[in-house]
């Protein structure tokens, strides 16, 4: 839980999400209505001059909007991405599900279902590729033990659990700026 003291920047047309596979920009307009337009890679939410984006309701609105515009994406980006990477690895899973979670990552169940957050689409690929094939190893060993981190190594190379850090140091680093994708990540 976000703690009532730590102060967020709101999201307002400074808000950016830029990572080698998906962009997504707020721009004011002169219309007078808020309006999506884009490609399946680049997104730009347009509002109308004059939003008044430090409104508690906006807030909620544009955290919805842009969670909405990250399940889109990653519905679009994960599963062709998945099934190379199975196909590459001979790792298999039967059924992928993207999830806003929060918690976790990624998941994989023993019957073989892989689960990805929508949230990783807030990292560049090589994070989406390591949380890929961290799951799909898990279809090999359904734990974190030695034969686990060394199959994962053989296909991601040495430095896998310095990935794992990286991601979450880059969370930690967002809410410690206050910066706005923290609270999308928190579910807050």
């Amino acid at each position: 839980m976000v703690s009532q003291a730590h102060r967020f920047r709101p999201i307002d047309s400074s808000f950016t999400i830029r990572t080698d596979l998906f962009h997504f920009d707020i721009c004011e307009t002169e219309t007078p209505h808020f309006f999506c337009k884009g490609d399946i890679h680049h997104l730009t939410l347009y509002c109308p001059l004059g939003t008044k984006y430090d409104v508690g309701e906006f807030q909620i609105w544009f955290r919805k909007v842009i969670r909405e515009v990250l399940r889109r994406e990653a519905k679009a980006i994960f599963p062709s991405r998945l099934h190379q990477w199975s196909d590459r690895t001979h790792l298999t899973y039967k059924r992928l599900t993207i999830k806003r979670t929060s918690s976790k990552w990624g998941s994989y169940s023993s019957l073989g279902n892989l689960n990805l957050s929508l949230y990783l689409l807030l990292f560049d690929s090589r994070y989406i590729d390591y949380t890929m094939c961290h799951e799909l190893c898990h279809s090999r060993e359904l734990n974190h033990g030695p034969q686990f981190w060394q199959l994962l190594d053989s296909i991601m190379g040495n430095g896998s659990r310095q990935l794992q850090h990286e991601m979450n140091s880059q969370v930690k680093a967002w809410y410690e700026a206050g910066d706005p994708r923290y609270l999308l990540v928190s579910n807050a």
